[in-house]
């Protein structure tokens, strides 16, 4: 019903700027467009939170902020003050704005794609929390190059895109329709060449290269600030992918923690 009133909503505009000059009736259509772009409020434990909405699949963010994935928020709740957050597939933003509500805690957000991180960035500016938030459209990977990042949809709020590679989490193709290229780093070279606030808390949740980038930050991992990592396990665990994931987090000194839920997608890793 909705696609049908959406239509409808289009072709109504479209209508009633018919009289107007070629480029007044298409300046007109993108004003409205602008107009119809909502930021949708969340209410949660923590404060109130807006999200810019540019299409159906952002929407998906706000609508299920609470019930996604649950394991995440209560991981966030439990930061300490002064703990420094790196999301590493952050896509528009929901886990670094709830964390970013602490005004104690500071959060760097990593996106490569374009139109998710336009979306991020308009979210960190609606929520006035620049001064907590540091958003960068780059990739993390196993080594630093310029690479493309394959794309089946390329909307705001989209996933499953896979940087340098055309396999996703459960190893299947990519139905690539665009290649945004894309810089990746590894987080070993990104922290030596710029010196960021290094993490206390990492997540990572990229759909299929959470090994690349583990490879990638064979020295960010130990260092002993870094207490706790998240990481986005997809599919059968062991598949070869997946036990090399937990290989790589063991071999750092961090162990699983306990799952709760057999349905939640995301490993949390402590340091042991």
């Amino acid at each position: 019903m909705s696609k049908s009133y959406a239509r409808a909503i289009v072709r109504l505009a479209e209508f009633v700027t018919l009289p107007l000059r070629p480029h007044r009736r298409l300046e007109t259509r993108a004003r409205a467009a602008e107009y119809l772009a909502t930021n949708i409020p969340v209410v949660t434990p923590r404060g109130r939170l807006s999200f810019y909405t540019s299409t159906q699949r952002a929407y998906h963010y706000p609508w299920f902020f609470e019930s996604d994935e649950p394991d995440t928020l209560a991981w966030i709740d439990g930061f300490p003050d002064g703990a420094c957050f790196w999301d590493v597939g952050a896509n528009v933003g929901a886990f670094s704005l709830y964390a970013a509500l602490s005004p104690a805690l500071r959060v760097l957000a990593f996106e490569p794609s374009a139109s998710s991180y336009g979306v991020l960035a308009r979210n960190v500016e609606i929520n006035a929390m620049d001064d907590r938030i540091s958003a960068y459209c780059l990739a993390f990977c196993e080594r630093t190059r310029l690479d493309v990042l394959n794309m089946e949809h390329t909307g705001a709020g989209h996933s499953m895109h896979g940087f340098g590679t055309g396999i996703n989490a459960f190893d299947a193709p990519i139905r690539t329709r665009f290649r945004q290229a894309a810089v990746g780093y590894s987080m070993d070279d990104f922290i030596e060449t710029f010196h960021p606030p290094p993490p206390t808390h990492l997540k990572i949740d990229v759909d299929g290269i959470e090994a690349e980038i583990l490879r990638g930050a064979a020295r960010t991992l130990v260092l002993p600030r870094l207490v706790s990592v998240s990481i986005e396990v997809m599919g059968d665990r062991e598949t070869p992918r997946n036990r090399e994931i937990f290989e790589l987090m063991a071999r750092a000194g961090f162990a699983p923690r306990a799952q709760t839920e057999p349905a939640y997608r995301n490993v949390i890793f402590e340091r042991r």
